[in-house]
């Protein structure tokens, strides 16, 4: 097998929506891990934010950091696609806005993976206090290294991500039909473990700066259900069932649809109120870490009910 080839730059991506504050957090935290080293670049893409976030950006990025300015919201895999047409590196970091990297040799622990010979490097994703959504997103992240493990090499996250740029654009970069929440990510892994090796890097983690309530994580999932779910089971069978979609998946068990639709109306309720026993401290850990993971597929199934209700199936 060829050497891989070397990597004398970096280009790293950071897609924004109204959320200027923190992409300019995000921006000085990759300056910092790369003082010294000219030979990494920062590119920020505002996704048609239409508000003052643009100004913002223009007026307070570090020099150096280049700012790409959609005139509409085109979603986050459209905005990432600007991001890679316009990058200089022979590798692309992809970086959310609401993270920042916790190692100070994050970028040179994902760098080693692609030079020991992987397309793409991806890693764990924590939280931000050592509360309830912290240990929950560590809990995930553990789960999803354990898959990689077992050979489902599409579990990671492009909240963390590294890739060559060679294998990126080989496999045409990001589908932009997904508009939505979900599965852009697992559908580009997908594709780049079909050209080459994805390292599972444990010592590189991103910190996940948002803040996370039940209600958030039970709309996301509902509209990745409603909105992206399709066309990733379509286009990725097999990864879909692996990943463990297919079977909370109403399209695909008609038996699943009365429960959908026993359950929607009060999803929004159930989620405030376990928000509520969780600000207050009265949700031990494993009944917690239960209860999500339920609404969390509830969430998903009631999605899937209501796409094939509104066409989108």
């Amino acid at each position: 097998m060829a050497a891989p080839s070397p990597i004398a730059r970096l280009s790293v991506v950071i897609p924004v929506y109204r959320d200027a504050d923190r992409a300019l957090n995000a921006a000085a935290r990759i300056l910092a891990l790369s003082a010294g080293n000219p030979a990494t670049e920062i590119i920020v893409v505002d996704d048609g934010s239409g508000d003052d976030t643009p100004e913002r950006l223009r007026a307070c990025l570090p020099e150096g950091v280049r700012l790409i300015e959609l005139q509409e919201n085109r979603g986050r895999s459209s905005a990432r696609q600007e991001g890679i047409a316009a990058a200089r590196g022979e590798a692309i970091m992809f970086l959310d806005c609401d993270c920042e990297p916790v190692e100070a040799d994050f970028l040179d622990r994902h760098l080693h993976s692609l030079r020991q010979g992987c397309v793409a490097s991806t890693g764990p994703v924590i939280g931000t206090d050592g509360g309830f959504w912290d240990r929950y997103q560590r809990a995930a992240s553990e789960r999803r290294r354990r898959l990689h493990e077992r050979g489902v090499p599409y579990t990671g996250s492009t909240q963390n991500l590294m890739v060559r740029t060679s294998a990126l654009r080989s496999v045409g970069g990001f589908d932009p039909r997904y508009r939505h929440y979900g599965f852009e990510d697992r559908d580009l892994l997908v594709r780049l473990a079909e050209v080459g090796d994805i390292a599972w890097t444990h010592d590189a983690t991103v910190r996940h700066l948002d803040r996370v309530s039940m209600l958030s994580v039970s709309n996301k999932m509902r509209q990745c259900g409603r909105e992206s779910a399709w066309l990733f089971a379509t286009q990725h069978p097999d990864a879909y069932r692996k990943l463990g979609y297919a079977s909370i998946d109403a399209r695909l068990h008609r038996r699943l649809k009365m429960p959908a639709r026993l359950f929607a109306p009060v999803l929004g309720h159930a989620a405030r109120w376990f928000d509520w026993m969780e600000a207050r401290g009265a949700m031990p850990w494993p009944a917690g870490f239960a209860i999500v993971r339920f609404l969390t597929a509830i969430s998903y199934l009631v999605g899937t009910c209501e796409a094939e209700t509104t066409g989108r199936a």
